[in-house]
């Protein structure tokens, strides 16, 4: 059987076993496929219906793109591991989110926000339409805290300001700080206990944001 190589000289047969060894060190370590976690359930909630007898009477609310800092604009999955190395944030290898934080929180908040039947409409960021109120929030925290190897925290935090359409003058201002257990010390654990932390937070924001507007019922601060 004919050398495949026979046509090249010694440093071309180099150069192609060289290129060969290149390639396969490159699929040896190209990254795994990762499982994609959300933190919206599978089947949220029908939206809530107003009690009110009518909307007319009820301000528009605009909420603008949910902000975060550099760290969190990524879909890679983050944790610490509080016991080891408290300062390093680390990234699963087989596990990502669906998108980054303030994607995924901007979704579930906006989808509050409709359902609590607080507001004539809620616009998105870009969309046309006169509002009363921008609804402005930043994501300050989105991890999962792992205080031991079976045991940890997921951690949302961020702050939300109310801000008068008409003249942006501020109105009100509020951090809002959740935790919730792990139920298992995994990516998947890890991924319910997220939206878990996740709804307590949009609907502290979105029951904040009514009561500073003057049209909600008064709501425990976190």
């Amino acid at each position: 059987m004919q050398d495949p190589l026979s046509k090249y000289s010694p440093a071309g047969k180099r150069m192609v076993l060289a290129g060969l060894v290149l390639l396969a060190a490159g699929c040896a370590s190209s990254a795994p496929w990762q499982a994609p976690y959300d933190i919206t359930p599978p089947h949220p909630a029908a939206p809530l219906v107003s009690s009110k007898g009518t909307t007319t009477a009820l301000p528009v609310l605009r909420l603008t793109r949910v902000s975060a800092a550099h760290w969190l604009q990524t879909d890679a999955y983050q944790y610490h591991l509080l016991y080891q190395e408290p300062q390093r944030l680390l990234v699963y290898r087989d596990a990502r989110w669906v998108g980054t934080p303030p994607q995924m929180i901007a979704s579930r908040l906006q989808y509050q926000l409709i359902g609590s039947g607080q507001w004539r409409a809620v616009l998105a960021g870009q969309s046309n339409g006169m509002a009363t109120w921008l609804l402005q929030v930043r994501l300050t925290d989105f991890v999962v805290n792992f205080s031991g190897p079976d045991a940890g925290k997921a951690l949302v935090a961020g702050t939300a300001t109310l801000v008068q359409a008409a003249d942006h003058q501020v109105a009100a201002q509020h951090s809002f700080y959740f935790t919730e257990t792990l139920p298992s010390a995994s990516a998947q654990g890890g991924a319910v206990a997220m939206a878990g932390a996740s709804e307590h937070f949009v609907t502290a924001v979105s029951g904040w944001a009514a009561q500073m507007a003057g049209i909600g019922k008064s709501v425990p601060q976190p």
